[in-house]
């Protein structure tokens, strides 16, 4: 464990242990905002840096920082799915999802992966007035398969599943009390299952630029559905389109800060001052707090002991 320092008195040395996060692009990543907000205020000498990697670089990248003594990361787009098979043991349930979201490189040379995107989803599904029924699920990454994961354990009745490239629709996985239905994306199908659903989650890239558009978003939202997109930027035409029609709004701020309370346990052995995490996001911001970052757990966050795939 790091050694520990005052907020005040802290200068990175040969002695600071080093955090960080993996992606391509990684420079508009919120994550060194709160993580190293959380590393002052709980007063370890550690700091956590942006590192971007182009895909098809991971394996190499992941070897290097471990060579160098960085003690873990986190890994986004479009990493999460190289990021498991670079691992050398699989966490619970990231041996079930198949992606990895935190790699945690231990003292015998070994990589530990985990997907903490499962853990903050189940934790802010949690927070739900009743569990999730119909679902609309946008998209087939890492995060997608996270996401399903967390409704078949929330036990939603039926996932319409849609994604820009249908043959990536394969569940990894089947269920008794959750129905999987592959959905053809922009199709009437599509259409009528958004109408159908209260819940509509978008776990694809799409919301990061200005031109970005879901197919019948505008036309199937209504006071009575939830959005939840993974997206976060606060400009992103689909959130704002979402809000405009009545819905209720979550954006990827509620899940960023869950699932990295999560992995800051998981890597540093310390629970993870939720609190300061939230107001260093708002305060980078420059946003209030929301209904969505509401919470029934407590101030600090740990993640629970995970198994190992042997």
């Amino acid at each position: 464990m790091p050694v520990r320092v005052s907020a005040r008195s802290f200068v990175i040395t040969g002695r600071t242990h080093v955090y960080g996060v993996l992606g391509d692009p990684v420079s508009h990543s919120l994550s060194p905002v709160f993580w190293n907000a959380a590393l002052r205020a709980v007063g370890l000498d550690a700091v956590y840096v942006p590192f971007p990697v182009p895909a098809g670089r991971l394996s190499t990248a992941l070897a290097g920082l471990q060579a160098s003594g960085v003690r873990g990361v986190n890994v986004t787009l479009p990493h999460k799915e190289a990021a498991a098979a670079a691992c050398t043991a699989l966490e619970a349930p990231a041996d079930q999802i198949g992606a990895v979201n935190t790699v945690r490189f231990a003292a015998d040379g070994t990589m530990h992966g985990y997907n903490t995107d499962a853990l903050g989803m189940i934790d802010l599904l949690a927070t739900f007035d009743r569990p999730p029924d119909k679902v609309v699920l946008l998209g087939a990454g890492g995060a997608a398969k996270a996401v399903l994961w967390s409704l078949f354990q929330a036990g939603a009745t039926v996932v319409y599943w849609s994604n820009r490239t249908g043959s990536r629709l394969v569940s990894p996985w089947g269920s008794d009390r959750t129905r999987v239905q592959p959905v053809p994306w922009a199709s009437e199908s599509l259409k009528d299952a958004m109408v159908d659903s209260t819940l509509i989650i978008n776990a694809t890239s799409l919301g990061w630029r200005a031109e970005d558009r879901l197919p019948w978003l505008g036309q199937t939202l209504s006071p009575r559905s939830t959005y939840l997109d993974l997206n976060y930027h606060p400009s992103s035409r689909l959130l704002l389109d979402a809000r405009a029609n009545g819905a209720r709004v979550i954006d990827g701020l509620a899940l960023l800060v869950r699932q990295g309370a999560a992995a800051f346990t998981l890597l540093t052995g310390m629970p993870a001052p939720l609190s300061v995490m939230r107001r260093a996001l708002r305060r980078h911001l420059g946003v209030q707090a929301t209904d969505s970052e509401a919470s029934p757990r407590s101030q600090g966050a740990s993640a629970p002991s995970p198994r190992r795939r042997q």
